[in-house]
């Protein structure tokens, strides 16, 4: 199976280890998963990082794109999705990268948000 080639960005952020300091409290586990471009959306790939526990889980994910105005308009568009109150999900555009994130509350979900930006400006040159 060959392995998906991601933009160096990207590619940084998945092999950038996630610390502690990055994990969302209780959750001990990370899967690292890179996501192929999606026309759909016109992002230039993206990579997913899942946290989780026994019984709960989390996720960041961060898709590039082409301009920074295309992130801002991938941003608004995930934090609007509809959940059906399974989970919450909160978004926000740094640069070029769409950050969104999904966890159980609303707080939980800012907090998600602040250590996957933490993340994403960790693994930038």
């Amino acid at each position: 199976m060959q392995m998906l080639t991601l933009p160096p960005a990207l590619e940084r952020l998945a092999t950038t280890p996630v610390l502690a300091s990055e994990m969302p409290t209780g959750l001990t586990h990370v899967k690292v998963s890179r996501l192929a471009p999606d026309p759909r959306y016109h992002t230039l790939g993206a990579v997913r990082i899942d946290f989780s526990n026994a019984r709960e889980s989390d996720s960041a994910s961060y898709a590039l794109l082409r301009t920074n105005g295309a992130a801002v308009r991938l941003a608004q568009t995930e934090a609007n999705v509809k959940t059906g109150g399974l989970f919450r999900v909160q978004a926000v555009a740094v640069g070029r990268f769409a950050v969104a994130v999904a966890a159980k509350t609303v707080s939980e979900a800012r907090t998600v948000l602040r250590l996957a930006v933490a993340h994403l400006r960790r693994s930038e040159p």
